[in-house]
Parts: C-alpha cells; structure tokens; sequence
C-alpha cells in the first residue's frame, strides 16, 4: 500500500513550481488542490495521462499544468512517493 502525502512540492522542468495537497475524497480517487488555481480528481490506477483520469472540478483550466501534475503524480506513485 503506498502512503500518499498530503502536501506536494515540485518543479517538473516547465518553469511552474507546484505545491499540490491530496486528501482522500469521499466520492473516490483522491482530490488534488493547487491552491488559488485549480482543483482534480486523481484515479492512481491510472498510468498514462488522460483527461478522465486526471479530472479537471473547478479554477483556471491549464492542460500544460494539468499534464505536468498528472505525470508527477503517477511517477511519484509508481515509485512510492
């Protein structure tokens, strides 16, 4: 079982520096807040980046930022955080 954190901070190449919290969310996957720009659903099942696997629910839609939180996570998860 791989214990997720809950607050995140990186910097994948693209110039943004991210810090992301994660908490289980009730309705499942987990929910993955950017604070003061975007909020996702993350399903961890999931290892190649989608837009159904990485579910965009509310703020500033960036896809670029979308993909590079998708791709961290899903190495960060395959690797154990």
């Amino acid at each position: 079982m791989v214990v997720i954190p809950k607050t995140v901070e990186f910097q994948p190449g693209n110039g943004t520096r991210y810090e992301v919290t994660m908490v289980d969310d009730p309705h499942g996957g987990i929910l993955v807040v950017w604070p003061k720009h975007a909020t996702y659903r993350w399903f961890p099942q999931s290892l190649e980046w989608d837009p159904q696997n990485l579910q965009f629910l509310h703020g500033k839609l960036n896809v670029y930022d979308m993909a590079a939180i998708q791709e961290f996570l899903n190495k960060s998860f395959q690797s154990g955080f």
